[in-house]
């Protein structure tokens, strides 16, 4: 099983991510990362999600995102009535000024008053929360299905990597594909159609170095030395797809719905 947490009291993860320097970045207007936001939402999230949609259902009309931070994945979701909801105010306000056809709120899903949603969204959320079944669980009970992205992190790159509230992208624990599907059925929920997608197998990864290119003038970061390595290992990790899988994180795009509900 993936390593699980306490919950914390002390810390105010509001305030961690308004301060978060991923969230800061992303948040300033034509900076590099929220380029790679946009074009990992484009050609990586949105798709996995929307593949991840059971094919007997009605497409989504009324689409709630938890934890939406900046935005951009609710912005592209093809539904006429788009709400997002974070507990970050800094990366509300970004959202709201940068997608006005959005509405968008800012506090925790359970006191928000939200309910009714044909899908509730939650990309890159479960691994940042303490208590990741019951915050599936009751963000389940606001739609008839949620849609989750959930990083599977279980690969030979993150095996010595510090999670917790003090790990660089927030990461409170790390899952393997068995910890994600064992997820939803802790949760009491009933998966309709999953998806496992290493984001190295995708448009994605040309595309980001596509862009570093443009933007730093080098597709891979540091050093040359270090920028060779990267180049290679990438390379033989392509070549040899059963080394790729077991080198580089992979994501759960799955659908589900609380169990007995129809």
């Amino acid at each position: 099983m993936s390593p699980r947490v306490s919950p914390r009291t002390d810390i105010d993860y509001a305030a961690l991510y308004d301060e978060h320097p991923e969230y800061v970045a992303r948040r300033a207007s034509g900076s590099i990362e929220q380029a790679q936001v946009d074009l990992e939402v484009r050609l990586f999230k949105l798709p996995g999600l929307l593949q991840a949609l059971p094919g007997h259902l009605p497409p989504p009309q009324r689409v709630l995102e938890i934890g939406c931070a900046t935005g951009e994945l609710i912005a592209a979701f093809p539904a006429p009535e788009r709400v997002g909801l974070d507990i970050s105010p800094a990366n509300i306000a970004a959202a709201r000024a940068r997608f006005s056809e959005v509405e968008f709120h800012c506090g925790d899903f359970r006191s928000a008053g939200l309910d009714g949603f044909d899908a509730v969204v939650m990309s890159d959320v479960l691994e940042h929360v303490p208590d990741d079944v019951g915050f599936l669980r009751d963000a389940a009970r606001l739609g008839r299905i949620v849609l989750v992205n959930l990083p599977l992190e279980d690969n030979w790159l993150n095996d010595r990597r510090a999670y917790g509230p003090d790990d660089v992208s927030g990461h409170l624990r790390r899952y393997s594909l068995a910890d994600g599907l064992a997820l939803f059925e802790r949760a009491g929920l009933e998966m309709l159609q999953h998806a496992q997608v290493w984001v190295h197998e995708t448009p994605t990864e040309a595309a980001r170095r596509a862009l570093r290119r443009e933007r730093l003038g080098a597709a891979y970061t540091g050093s040359l030395p270090a920028r060779v390595v990267k180049r290679l290992v990438f390379a033989t990790a392509t070549a040899v797809p059963a080394l790729g899988r077991r080198l580089f994180a992979s994501n759960l795009f799955a659908s589900a719905r609380i169990r007995g509900a129809r």
